[in-house]
Order: structure tokens, then C-alpha cells, then sequence
């Protein structure tokens, strides 16, 4: 989603896509695609901690190589583009930190506390929780892409969207777990 939004808006400076953070974006996907033949449920090998935090320092690199808003300031709104890109995986971050904290552990304990582990802990299969973690961040990341091309109140019901999206996914969980104890 990311790739796409920045080959649909152009970069104030030059009015053309965003080419190579773009392509950047795309060389990882690529990547991801080959490995993801592998580690799709039931996985025969896993990325581990190296692996995903050089997906996620390159992400991070690529959201903040980015331009979201136009020169004149059409669109200053659509700097919250990769809070939604990024939705899910911020929220499986913060709720992960406040289990471990409210646990009295140490927010940087390896546990398998982690949205799709909680997914599956809630009955859901492995396949069942990557699909639902998909579709939310699909959901999520359609969001980002109106962001540019709309005005504020457009850009406040999508940003609206996607929190109802996080809080849907929050009670959700904490209702299910609740009603299997």
C-alpha cells in the first residue's frame, strides 16, 4: 500500500511519483512474497528477530523518506498516512507492552503474547489469524491512500476509521477472552 500511494501522489518538489522509495518499497515486497511461500502456515522456516527488524527498519526508513503532502500544503493532513499504513503493527506493539507491563515483566520479555498469537489463543487457526491481521491492515491502509486526496473533515473520518478499526480489534479481543474465562 505504501508503494502505491507513493506512485499515485507526486512529490511536491518535482510533481512526479515518488520512484525510488517506491521501488524500495517494492524490492522488499519482493522479497517478503519469496519468503512468505515458506512461512505461510504451516511454516517450514521462520524469519526470526534479524529478519524482522530489517523489514521494520526498512519500512520505518521508507515512511520517512516519504512526501505526503503537497508544497503549497494541500493535503498537511496526509503526514498521518503511515499511522495508518502502520495501524496493526503499532497496535500489536502498545497492547503487547501493556500485557508485559500490567504482568509486571519487562516490556522487552520475549513471551507469545503478540496479536496473532492472541488471535489463536482466542480459537481462531494460524491461517484464520494471519487473514484476519490482513484484513485489518488492509482496511487500515485504504485509509491512507484517501488521505491525500481529501479535505480535513474527509481526512477526519478516515483517521475515525481506522481508530474504530484498532477499538473494534481491542474489544473484540478483550470480550472474547473474557467470555472463555
Amino acid at each position: 500500500m505504501l508503494a502505491l500511494m507513493l506512485l499515485s501522489s507526486p512529490e511536491p518538489a518535482q510533481g512526479q511519483p515518488q520512484w525510488f522509495v517506491a521501488i524500495m518499497v517494492l524490492a522488499l515486497l519482493g522479497g517478503l512474497l519469496g519468503f512468505l511461500r515458506y512461512n505461510w502456515p504451516p511454516a517450514l522456516i521462520f524469519m526470526g528477530d534479524s529478519g524482522s527488524y530489517f523489514v521494520g527498519y526498512w519500512i520505518a526508513v521508507t515512511t520517512l523518506l516519504s512526501t505526503y503532502s503537497g508544497a503549497q500544503g494541500q493535503a498537511p493532513h496526509a503526514v498521518f498516512a503511515p499511522l495508518c499504513l502502520l495501524a496493526v503493527p503499532i497496535y500489536d506493539t502498545l497492547s503487547v507492552i501493556a500485557i508485559r507491563l500490567r504482568e509486571g515483566r519487562s516490556p522487552f520479555q520475549a513471551d507469545k503474547k503478540h496479536f496473532s498469537h492472541r488471535l489463536v489463543e482466542l480459537g481462531m487457526t494460524k491461517k484464520q489469524a494471519v487473514g484476519a491481521i490482513y484484513l485489518a491492515t488492509l482496511t487500515c491502509s485504504l485509509g491512507a491512500l484517501l488521505l491525500p486526496r481529501t479535505d480535513w473533515i474527509g481526512a477526519g473520518l478516515v483517521l475515525g476509521i481506522v481508530l474504530a478499526m484498532m477499538a473494534w480489534i481491542a474489544l473484540l479481543e478483550n470480550f472474547t477472552s473474557r467470555k472463555r474465562s
